[in-house]
């Protein structure tokens, strides 16, 4: 599974003016993950447009770092399907599955800006930008990747 990880609003309040809260809820983030090493990360927060790889993941656990598999594609970067125009985060994701042709993998995001993506989007789990990845959202994700475990069980049971 995929999931698109945001950083501002989520790891740390958006706008964030203490420095010493910034990724203050990776640990939650983390220790949610423990439970699911077949998740693996790709960053679609905004700071990929002025950091590199390596610099964005220096501020993550090693657990966490070592299941990046790279930054979502810059809008302007591509066209968009017409459907999601409007949407700019859900369409970075969904050409991140494109391009690294993993458009058959469960994938969720994790983000503060549900307006980035389509309305009833079933992928999204928004957090409130004051509050980031407060246990309320640790629980909606740990929940959304058990259904999809049991989705992907099922689809290899089908297969045996």
């Amino acid at each position: 599974m995929i999931l698109f990880l945001d950083y501002d609003g989520v790891l740390h309040p958006d706008p964030c003016l203490n420095s010493r809260r910034l990724f203050e809820n990776v640990a939650r983030l983390d220790a949610v993950l423990e439970e699911f090493p077949e998740v693996c990360l790709v960053l679609s927060t905004s700071w990929r447009t002025m950091q590199g790889l390596k610099e964005l993941i220096a501020p993550l656990p090693p657990g966490l770092q070592s299941r990046v598999l790279g930054a979502t594609p810059t809008f302007s970067s591509f066209t968009a399907p017409p459907h999601l125009m409007p949407y700019k985060r859900h369409a970075e994701c969904v050409q991140w599955m494109v391009d690294n042709d993993q458009s058959d993998r469960d994938w969720f995001a994790v983000d503060d800006r549900p307006s980035w993506f389509a309305p009833y989007c079933d992928y999204l789990i928004d957090c409130d930008s004051q509050r980031g990845f407060d246990d309320e959202a640790a629980a909606r994700l740990r929940f959304a990747l058990l259904k999809a475990r049991q989705r992907m069980l099922r689809r290899i049971d089908t297969l045996l």
